[in-house]
């Protein structure tokens, strides 16, 4: 992690031998802002996790001593300062760190779409459900070792057509936010995985399209939506540059496109800033 860029930070003493002993929490980014993800590093004897914002994070060993972990901010969260929790193996808090997280405003976003994909059918709303409960289960893997080495990379190389975030209305009707990123590639441009992990959910659903969901464990699960075709089954491992499928636009689609997800802790997040955390040093290979 590098330290010219993160922020370092005295845990707080408020329980446990290794808050009082002065340890360190360090950021990087140094201000995360409502949305992102940042790294979080900590030097304690054996923490397990970082509760913020209501949601708790995995740490695993760090290179060269420390442990680390990747944390997100609520899109909705205000800008000030908020508390990590450092959280030992017996459940109970090591110490606390202020994050300071910076404002951050999103665009909006006015599409029309057919109608029949924003006012459904009795029919079309029992499917969305179904399929709902089979993405939330998706969501809620957890393996409890990271899959996935070095820094997550863009699973096509295009522009950005509409950034996380953005508050979408559809046909004049308010919608919830974007909850990923949307690259504009061409129909049939291969779609790479971006880093390694394990497929837990490939599906055609009503508003995704053909859709992947990969874990890459503790807790961060990134989704692949509107395919025109998918390269993957559910339970396959899948290393960094695979094929996962080709960019289509199926689902609730206005044209051509990928959409990428980031979920972690089941926190949506802004892919971009996954990237950007996860660049610079290594953290390590395998490992818990």
């Amino acid at each position: 992690m590098r330290r010219v860029a993160g922020l370092l930070l005295a845990v707080l003493a408020s329980a446990g031998p290794a808050a009082a002993a002065g340890s360190r929490v360090e950021l990087y980014p140094a201000t995360p802002a409502p949305g992102e993800v940042f790294r979080v590093r900590v030097d304690a004897e054996q923490p397990v996790s970082v509760r913020f914002g209501g949601r708790e994070f995995d740490l695993w060993p760090a290179d060269g001593g420390g442990w680390e972990g990747l944390v997100a901010v609520d899109r909705d969260a205000r800008a000030g300062e908020a508390d990590a929790v450092v959280v030992g193996r017996d459940g109970r808090p090591l110490g606390t760190a202020p994050v300071p997280v910076r404002a951050r405003e999103y665009p909006v976003q006015r599409l029309t779409v057919s109608e029949k994909l924003v006012t459904l059918s009795a029919e079309d709303r029992a499917r969305a459900d179904r399929e709902a409960v089979r993405i939330r289960a998706a969501l809620a893997s957890r393996t409890p070792r990271r899959l996935w080495t070095g820094p997550f990379s863009l699973p096509v190389d295009a522009p950005v057509s509409s950034p996380f975030g953005t508050r979408r209305y559809y046909n004049g009707k308010r919608r919830g936010y974007h909850s990923g990123l949307d690259l504009a590639a061409p129909r049939g441009t291969p779609v790479a995985a971006p880093a390694a992990g394990r497929v837990v959910l490939v599906g055609d659903f009503f508003y995704t399209g053909n859709t992947v969901f990969v874990d890459h464990g503790h807790g961060l699960v990134t989704a692949y939506f509107h395919l025109d075709a998918v390269s993957v089954s559910e339970g396959d491992r899948v290393e960094t540059g695979q094929e996962l499928g080709r960019v289509g636009s199926t689902g609730r689609s206005t044209g051509p496109h990928l959409h990428w997800g980031v979920y972690l802790s089941g926190r949506k997040a802004d892919p971009l800033s996954l990237v950007r955390a996860t660049a610079g040093p290594a953290v390590g290979g395998g490992g818990p």
